[in-house]
């Protein structure tokens, strides 16, 4: 009877604490949600958009969208299509913004909105500090597991352009602690003079178009052109671009180049996927070729694709360890 008296009361206290743990979190408001911080003396300002479907009782996977040069993450909250996606799949999506600095890029000096990357196409200019950008997001994520109830194995990043460099950058810095990460527009997201390779190799993913004006730029052809859809015409034709865009992945994540697997449609969208020589499930880079997209982020407006959900549908088949 003594016995049976005192795993009730173990019991009880079990039920109490764990309801006293989820009383713990705060209120919250579905919908749109802008925080502000102080991250390193700089105040620093984030959205969360938390679907209608969320519940402090369930864990919610996270994705980050990190937006483009000159533009903020309240912009990208409404047109990147990932707060739709957050909704009809119960995910947590979080819009930071980068700082304004006075940056000098493709010779033309000016404040700009910029996520502080490795081997940056741009210099600071004199006197500006660069943002800690990486502490900044280690920091959103604390709060985000103390105002709900995030699924820690389940965090993935996104970025279009400087954003998608930015990404890039925290598969490299943060990837025990992210179940994996893309990065979207332009001619490389990974730093090309610098081989980093991460504690973890996080499945990765890179996306272009084939008619990506800063593709299209830096291999000195008109802004109304096209490069081949395909990997083996495309690298063969600009060599070069293997150099930015696949060989700093090879490096990073110690990836078999001699081997990988083509699917898709050279109509549409055309993927390459390769694997680690870890033999590793998770050791896995994804490069896509898009058909008709310029330099944007596909929202399924500015072109068929809707890459959030895109994204979604490779990033939810991976979780963190």
């Amino acid at each position: 009877m003594k016995l049976s008296y005192l795993f009730n009361l173990l019991l009880i206290s079990l039920l109490w604490s764990c309801s006293k743990d989820k009383s713990d979190k705060p209120s919250y408001s579905i919908g749109k949600n802008q925080f502000k911080i102080q991250v390193d003396g700089k105040e620093r300002i984030y959205f969360v958009h938390v679907p209608a479907g969320y519940s402090h009782d369930r864990e919610t996977p996270v994705v980050f969208m990190f937006h483009g040069t000159d533009q903020t993450g309240e912009q990208f909250y409404y047109i990147s299509g990932w707060k739709e996606v957050g909704d009809a799949h119960n995910i947590l999506t979080v819009f930071p913004s980068a700082l304004s600095n006075c940056v000098t890029e493709d010779g033309i000096t000016k404040p700009s909105t910029k996520w502080n990357v490795i081997g940056a196409g741009y210099t600071y200019c004199n006197g500006v500090i660069p943002s800690d950008d990486i502490h900044f997001v280690r920091e959103i994520i604390k709060q985000l597991k103390n105002n709900y109830n995030v699924d820690a194995h389940r965090i993935y990043t996104v970025g279009f352009s400087n954003g998608g460099e930015f990404a890039a950058r925290t598969a490299l810095e943060i990837s025990n602690e992210l179940a994996a990460s893309t990065s979207t527009g332009g001619w490389g997201a990974m730093p090309r003079d610098t081989t980093i390779i991460p504690s973890r190799k996080l499945p990765v993913m890179l996306i272009f178009g084939n008619q990506d004006g800063k593709i299209l730029s830096h291999l000195g052809l008109p802004s109304n052109a096209s490069i081949p859809m395909g990997f083996d015409s495309v690298y063969s034709k600009y060599p070069f671009l293997y150099k930015v865009q696949i060989d700093p992945y090879v490096r990073c994540f110690e990836l078999n180049d001699k081997s990988y697997q083509v699917l898709g449609d050279t109509n549409s969208v055309v993927y390459a996927n390769y694997y680690g020589v870890s033999g590793m499930a998770a050791n896995t880079f994804r490069i896509v070729e898009i058909k008709n997209l310029h330099h944007e982020y596909p929202n399924g407006i500015n072109h068929p694709l809707n890459g959030a959900l895109h994204n979604w549908e490779w990033f939810k088949q991976f979780t963190l360890p």
